[in-house]
């Protein structure tokens, strides 16, 4: 649909490329931002999910297929209506995104205030990509100090992004401040989900634990719209790691 697989052969080969590294369920997110055309952005959305899934049945690929979206949000939140019905598998939490320079965290906390009067739980895509956070860590925590829910990338995690976004990825992993470590998998060659490969490639000091909720435990109460487990979090501190 944008800028991840191509075409339905490709999207098979990403799917059977989680399976082979036991990923069970997948959460389709297509960008969205035409805030003005949900339904026709629901409509292709749900139609290329199912043939997905007949393509999975017919080549005995075991994975359950989810949908949901990546909403990108501006100053156009302001003039939109009813934007759960984005939110992943029908539930209260709505994956989200933001401009990557151009932000301030007060426009984020509008925009998150926003979000909460239309009854979703915001989960932000990817943070350590955005420059801004990437700046001033204290945005972050303030954020965190509120409850609002991170989602890193496991690329990230394992150094395949710049510098800036393993060191703020593995702080807001390593604090507690990460809700979910996603694949943000756009194709088998570019940004894949070969979430085996990259575990290995993990700081070896992230608790197996913590790397459980993050994986599975926190996507599961998603997938079934229960809250997330109460957690505890640190402040982070900007560092070099050399």
């Amino acid at each position: 649909m944008d800028d991840g697989a191509q075409d339905l052969h490709e999207a098979v080969r990403l799917c059977a490329l989680g399976r082979s590294q036991h990923i069970r369920q997948a959460v389709a997110t297509p960008h969205f931002n035409a805030m003005g055309d949900i339904d026709n952005f629901l409509a292709r959305r749900d139609a290329r999910a199912e043939e997905l899934r007949n393509a999975l049945r017919q080549k005995g690929i075991g994975m359950e297929i989810y949908c949901g979206a990546e909403v990108f949000v501006d100053d156009d939140i302001f003039f939109s209506k009813n934007l759960r019905r984005l939110t992943i598998n029908n539930s209260r939490y709505l994956l989200v995104e933001f401009d990557f320079y151009g932000n301030r965290l007060q426009n984020i906390l509008e925009y998150l205030d926003e979000l909460y009067s239309m009854q979703v739980v915001p989960i932000i895509a990817h943070p350590e990509r955005y420059a801004y956070f990437q700046r001033d860590y204290d945005a972050v925590n303030e954020l965190a100090s509120r409850g609002v829910l991170f989602q890193v990338n496991a690329g990230s995690l394992a150094s395949r992004d710049g510098r800036e976004e393993f060191e703020l990825a593995y702080e807001m992993v390593f604090k507690g401040v990460a809700a979910f470590i996603g694949t943000d998998a756009h194709s088998a060659q570019h940004r894949p989900n070969d979430i085996g490969m990259m575990l290995r490639q993990f700081p070896q000091d992230i608790h197996p634990r913590l790397m459980q909720h993050l994986l599975e435990g926190n996507a599961q109460c998603v997938l079934n719209d229960t809250p997330l487990p109460p957690h505890t979090f640190s402040r982070l501190e900007k560092r070099r790691f050399y």
